[in-house]
């Protein structure tokens, strides 16, 4: 989707809490050795705050850091991976009323590790279309125990918890949005439910076992080709972005993609997509862990804070999520933040 008329990022903003490092969780017998070797040095670990109430720090700090008028969004979009502090409510409407006021029309989305960059895909097609001169996106998880098991939950992975936050707007901002992309291979959905029974009220699997229900699809026949299949739907879906902003891997500075790591020299995310380590933020991703669906929106923030990137460059950022979905944007910084 090329943004014909001008849609802008106006600001970034990330909450983090304490970093743990890694070597601490290891004396404390919570990493297993599988999860010892991927990279990370510290990850970041909250306490006593639940998802939405980080996500509101991150968007105060948004809002005050852009030109917008809080009464200018019309559009709240709240992403989260895991239980946002109570059952059968909406975060999204709860963040709006304490950000930008109780008009906005907010949406929770519930696709996981993508949910952050579909929110931009979808917000880029609404503010550009005219249905409001602003958008509040924000993310915001606490993977706390016992239910979930953050040092050893996943392959290639830690995860950390955050808030993050962005801005957009149709008047002006620090980076310009030149095209957006969703995609998606639903062939690979029964990686995280294996044949895990479906079950009538939540809490009744204590920890959440999402290795193990991978662990058991993977010896099926419908796994074979998964990771060929992977690569190909965030190669296309990548592709889509570069193709309709008019660029190429030559002209992207800098890459965003979910901050997991494979290790011991298989293919990353940043690889299968041509690109080095080192115009990737896994210098910045191993220090925070893998943030849910708030990775790129925290590594954009990161790339400004840093003075990274500098006007005239462009950067691309690509999601991907349980089901699987994937989402990838162009941006072209236009202004020192």
């Amino acid at each position: 989707m090329r943004c014909d008329n001008p849609v802008y990022i106006a600001s970034a903003a990330t909450w983090l809490p304490e970093l743990v490092p890694l070597g601490k969780a290891v004396e404390e017998g919570l990493v297993d050795a599988a999860h010892q070797d991927l990279g990370y040095t510290s990850i970041a670990v909250a306490e006593g705050i639940v998802g939405p109430d980080m996500a509101i720090q991150a968007a105060d700090r948004a809002l005050k850091l852009s030109a917008v008028a809080p009464e200018d969004v019309g559009l709240v979009l709240h992403s989260s991976c895991w239980f946002q502090g109570l059952d059968m409510w909406t975060p999204a409407s709860y963040i709006a009323s304490r950000t930008v006021g109780p008009y906005a029309v907010p949406f929770d989305l519930g696709q996981k590790c993508n949910g952050g960059m579909g929110a931009l895909h979808l917000a880029t097609a609404y503010v550009s279309g005219g249905f409001t001169e602003a958008a509040l996106l924000t993310t915001g998880d606490c993977f706390a125990p016992p239910m979930l098991d953050r040092w050893n939950m996943q392959l290639n992975m830690i995860i950390g918890d955050a808030g993050t936050a962005l801005v957009v707007s149709r008047r002006a901002g620090f980076a310009r949005v030149l095209a957006t992309a969703a995609g998606a291979d639903s062939s690979l959905e029964p990686w995280f439910r294996g044949d895990a029974p479906f079950r009538s009220m939540p809490g009744q699997e204590n920890p959440v076992r999402v290795i193990e229900r991978g662990a058991r699809h993977a010896v099926t026949p419908e796994a074979v080709g998964s990771w060929e299949r992977y690569e190909a739907g965030l190669l296309r879906t990548a592709q889509q972005a570069l193709t309709d902003a008019g660029l190429t891997r030559d002209d992207i500075s800098r890459v965003i993609v979910p901050f997991m790591h494979r290790g011991q020299g298989q293919a990353e995310n940043y690889d299968v997509l041509g690109f080095p380590e080192e115009r990737s933020l896994w210098e910045f991703g191993r220090r925070v862990g893998h943030l849910g669906a708030g990775d790129q929106f925290a590594g954009l923030d990161y790339l400004c804070r840093t003075d990274a990137v500098a006007p005239g460059e462009a950067v691309l950022l690509v999601g991907s999520g349980p089901g699987f979905t994937f989402a990838s944007a162009v941006v072209e910084i236009v202004d020192t933040p």
